[in-house]
């Protein structure tokens, strides 16, 4: 039987728990573009939590690719200094590593290189205006640009990189015909708005090597119609295991409706796991490890969708913002829902990163 406490191997990389911190956009009050001493306080208060492995928010991967001015940027020369120290942090108190790389396509709303916003076909923006179609050259800068920034990641001492191509960021809308209406190499069928993720990902098993871990996170389904399937998405999977991905980890949403959203709501019970079920059924059918995310809240849940079939972790966000310290709490006996009701307030914070449900008492992170 599986527990979530378990010390196993995950996606090459050991870690003390079969939990692990899915990537959150940290609204640090002091960012500016780097890893700051404020993120290592937040990720400190996660290892010691207990977290098995912690991916970080998304980096960004290039001057085009930032969804604001506060993004880590992986391009910027602090990158690598700043990165080491966190990973000192994450260590020294028993956890790890795992850099998310992102380019956020039509969503970039901080263009340090000038001009216009880039996506797989010309899309309009709702603050106003249109997205620039990327041509052929600027598809493999991107390639080029995520395999950089895994090196300088490795270069850190990172235990491990993750390609984000969920929630409708640049690799999703690739995917995704609902934003992908190219009629190149890279539009169509599934083979073709895949090819840039496979692309990336050669490019960047090329210059770590065969040993440095890689993950990806993907979209069971874009929950929108046109868009991926989860038939779409287990054949991407299985591409990328024959490549010899790591890990995968299965979410869910593009985030352009209310039905589409990549956090949808859980206020009860029969709300929770919302993607657990696709993530189960691919990873049967997945020769990579799998873990899923979305809507876990109990040690009773987790348990019970671990020991349904192969998933091999499960990651949280919500509940970690809330309580980084939950799985230590779980580990030491009390064993109680998680206190996160999904309300959301942690994405539109008005103080510093954390819950910021007024119900909750516990003192903000500073």
């Amino acid at each position: 039987m599986k527990n979530l406490h378990d010390p196993i191997n995950l996606g090459g990389i050991p870690v003390q728990n079969r939990i692990v911190r899915s990537a959150t956009f940290e609204f640090s009050s002091e960012a500016k573009g780097s890893f700051n001493p404020e993120y290592a306080q937040i990720y400190e208060a996660l290892a010691k939590g207990g977290v098995g492995a912690i991916i970080t928010g998304m980096v960004a991967i290039d001057a085009n690719s930032p969804t604001n001015s506060k993004m880590v940027r992986a391009y910027d020369d602090r990158f690598v200094p700043d990165l080491k120290q966190l990973v000192n942090v994450v260590h020294a108190n028993g956890s790890r590593l795992v850099v998310q790389m992102s380019h956020c396509g039509v969503h970039a709303g901080h263009i340090e290189s000038g001009g216009p916003r880039l996506s797989p076909s010309a899309t309009e923006i709702s603050s106003g205006g249109m997205s620039q179609a990327m041509t052929a050259d600027d598809i493999a800068q991107v390639v080029s640009a995520f395999a950089e920034t895994a090196t300088r990641c490795k270069e850190a001492g990172a235990d491990g990189v993750q390609l984000h191509a969920a929630h409708g960021y640049l690799l999703s809308q690739f995917l995704s015909p609902h934003f992908n209406k190219r009629d190149d190499a890279y539009g169509g069928d599934i083979t073709g708005r895949s090819r840039i993720v496979l692309e990336a990902y050669d490019a960047i098993r090329e210059r770590v090597g065969p040993d440095y871990p890689v993950w990806i996170k993907i979209n069971h389904s874009d929950m929108v119609t046109p868009g991926m399937t989860q038939q779409e998405c287990e054949w991407v999977c299985q591409e990328l295991a024959k490549r010899g991905i790591d890990a995968i980890e299965i979410s869910g949403g593009i985030s352009v409706s209310k039905e589409s959203s990549a956090v949808p709501m859980i206020k009860q019970p029969s709300e929770e796991t919302p993607f657990a079920a696709a993530a189960l059924s691919i990873a049967e059918k997945t020769p990579a490890p799998v873990f899923s995310v979305c809507g876990y809240r109990s040690p009773e849940s987790i348990n019970a969708w671990l020991n349904k079939g192969k998933l091999e972790a499960i990651s949280l966000s919500r509940p970690l913002i809330s309580e980084p310290d939950l799985v230590k709490r779980w580990k030491n006996g009390d064993e109680s829902r998680a206190r996160c009701i999904s309300c959301n307030q942690c994405f539109r914070p008005k103080g510093t990163f954390g819950c910021e449900n007024p119900a909750f008492a516990r003192r903000r992170r500073a």
